[in-house]
């Protein structure tokens, strides 16, 4: 393990954000419900989503699977056995299978294949295509799922590992402002490790007292920038902007107050 650096606490950056996720705490991943979004409708009426260009392709297979496995091709998918459902969704353990079809002549004709599953087909695809387009159309039968590896904290294992008072960076990030605040300022450090964190320590407490006094108190350091209505998001900046101290400056908000609750636009 490499000497501790400010960059082994940042997932924005690659040597401290987890490997599984890159930092984003969250995977995409292949929502069986999105892929069969109706369980009422059997597998011979349309049950699976598109499969895309090559879906004569694959309804071969699955009806090849269904013969194989007598599976009933006209009962609803909800209600197939718990077992017939797993070999549909992720293949059948590599057991060879024999595909009929008809040719463009219309000549009956059989290859040997396996079968993988819908969901380990779609994750192959996603993985090795280099269309934008398919890679779209698969992610929009795909959910984002914290990480199974930093379960969601977004650095190595290693840099969570690192703690002060008992807590990590990303346990304090995951507080509120205002819960956050109170921890700070009840840290207790050695007088040796006081001295060296004293400076970043007056910063950190100074950043959290401008955004509890934009009304912002009840975010978490970890919320998503994405999820910010305007309103949070100008409040945000604005706090930025005092903690520069600059003199003379004229700021123009547009409509703070949006996703805000009445009694904090005093606050302003």
């Amino acid at each position: 393990m490499e000497d501790l650096a400010p960059r082994n606490f940042s997932f924005n950056n690659p040597h401290g954000a987890c490997p599984a996720c890159t930092g984003l705490g969250s995977k995409l991943e292949i929502d069986p419900d999105l892929v069969i979004p109706d369980k009422n409708r059997p597998l011979g009426d349309g049950a699976i989503r598109t499969w895309g260009r090559s879906s004569y392709f694959y309804n071969d297979l699955v009806e090849a699977v269904a013969r194989r496995y007598k599976i009933p091709m006209d009962k609803p998918f909800g209600k197939l056995a718990v077992k017939e459902r797993q070999i549909i969704l992720y293949g059948n353990n590599g057991d060879p299978l024999r595909v009929k079809y008809f040719n463009s002549e219309g000549q009956r004709r059989w290859y040997e294949t396996s079968y993988e599953g819908i969901i380990p087909n779609l994750e192959r695809r996603h993985r090795e295509t280099e269309s934008e387009f398919i890679r779209a159309e698969i992610e929009r039968l795909m959910t984002p799922r914290p990480c199974p590896v930093c379960t969601g904290k977004r650095l190595k294992p290693e840099y969570l590992a690192v703690t002060v008072a008992d807590g990590s960076i990303m346990d304090i990030c995951d507080m509120s402002i205002s819960a956050a605040q109170d921890w700070f300022a009840n840290l207790q450090l050695p007088e040796r490790e006081a001295l060296i964190g004293r400076a970043i320590l007056k910063e950190i407490r100074e950043r959290l007292q401008f955004l509890v006094d934009v009304g912002l108190d009840y975010l978490s350091l970890a919320r998503s920038a994405d999820s910010l209505s305007g309103g949070e998001a100008q409040r945000i900046r604005l706090a930025t902007q005092i903690g520069s101290k600059l003199m003379g400056v004229l700021y123009i908000l547009d409509e703070p107050s949006i996703g805000l609750h009445q009694r904090d636009n005093r606050k302003l």
